[in-house]
């Protein structure tokens, strides 16, 4: 792990001691880890932390959406959905979600991270890590299990997302570290769900699914640079050089904005080629919120309290995407 240099970069200010480590635990759909009650104990502290583990936003969100658009768009094309296979590989994705967020909880418990400036800390737990491996176990029996249908690849896509997943913080790749945890995170939860998705559904890849896997990409992009922004100090101190530290959080938020840029670009050249659905013309009613959502984090970025509204919207934004590119492609 990089160790954090105070005479190269500067010391991140007394304030931001007083401000909580990540904005993202103020939103409701992920429960904070470190405002708990660190004296549970027996059964219902077990429990409860299982429940805060699970979150919210990676499995509804950054899961599910992408992998129903690759299943939308395979319906579009053969006009028929075999929902053993669509609910047995969303099965395989709330077990690869599990994994990532116990995998993640083990390793920020060990690193630091986002828990640099939390005014109370969480009593480490033994259960996390092998709750992670098991997870993952589990969704490679489900990938197993929809290879007998379609075939070896998808096995592929199971072990190339596994992979992802896990060199995203464990080290010695720790990607996050490394300034492309942004970038794998917009691969695995763009193309990787959207054309496994598809695949599974029609035993071929498309073109067509390709380019429409980087609606959920570029937005889960931006997601990912907007939640890093209230976490620039702890990350910062534990030497995890993302893109923000990297940058900055004025940067990082004008970065945010320029891929949200680049994916209305993305929208309108699908659009004219025919390849999205119409009612994705409706995305760009949001270039106003998004602008807005720029300005706003530009204000606020060294607040993580008041930015907390930014993250919000980027959920927004990605959720609204991915629905109308699901609904037209299966209503259209």
């Amino acid at each position: 792990m990089t160790t954090f240099d105070r005479s190269s970069q500067g010391s991140p200010p007394r304030e931001a001691a007083e401000q909580p480590a990540s904005a993202i635990l103020q939103l409701g759909v992920m429960p904070p880890a470190d405002c708990g009650n660190t004296a549970r104990t027996g059964w219902t502290g077990l429990l409860a932390s299982a429940a805060e583990t699970v979150r919210y936003r990676f499995f509804l969100v950054a899961g599910a959406f992408p992998y129903v658009l690759g299943a939308a768009v395979a319906y579009s094309i053969t006009n028929q959905i075999n929902w053993l296979l669509l609910v047995v590989g969303l099965v395989g994705v709330a077990l690869v979600s599990l994994g990532i967020e116990a995998m993640n909880e083990y390793l920020d418990s060990r690193i630091g991270g986002d828990r640099a400036f939390a005014s109370t800390r969480r009593v480490r737990v033994w259960w996390h890590l092998p709750l992670g491996l098991a997870s993952f176990a589990l969704a490679l029996a489900v990938a197993a299990f929809l290879a007998s249908f379609r075939g070896w690849p998808v096995l592929l896509f199971a072990l190339c997302g596994g992979v992802m997943a896990l060199s995203y913080l464990m080290p010695p790749i720790a990607l996050s570290y490394r300034g492309l945890g942004e970038t794998v995170i917009a691969v695995a939860y763009g193309p990787g769900l959207t054309l496994g998705s598809f695949y599974l559904q029609t035993g071929r890849l498309s073109w067509r699914a390709a380019l429409v896997s980087l609606v959920p990409a570029g937005a889960m992009f931006a997601m990912a640079l907007a939640n890093e922004v209230p976490d620039y100090f702890g990350d910062r101190l534990v030497g995890k050089r993302n893109l923000v530290v990297r940058a900055g959080p004025r940067k990082g938020v004008v970065l945010c904005g320029v891929v949200m840029a680049v994916w209305f670009a993305l929208i309108a050249f699908g659009l004219l080629l025919g390849v999205f659905p119409l009612p994705l013309v409706l995305c760009f009613l949001l270039i106003p919120v998004a602008w807005q959502n720029v300005r706003y984090g530009l204000k606020y970025c060294q607040t993580p309290v008041l930015y907390v509204r930014v993250i919000r919207t980027m959920i927004l934004i990605f959720m609204m995407g991915n629905t109308l590119a699901i609904l037209g492609f299966v209503l259209w």
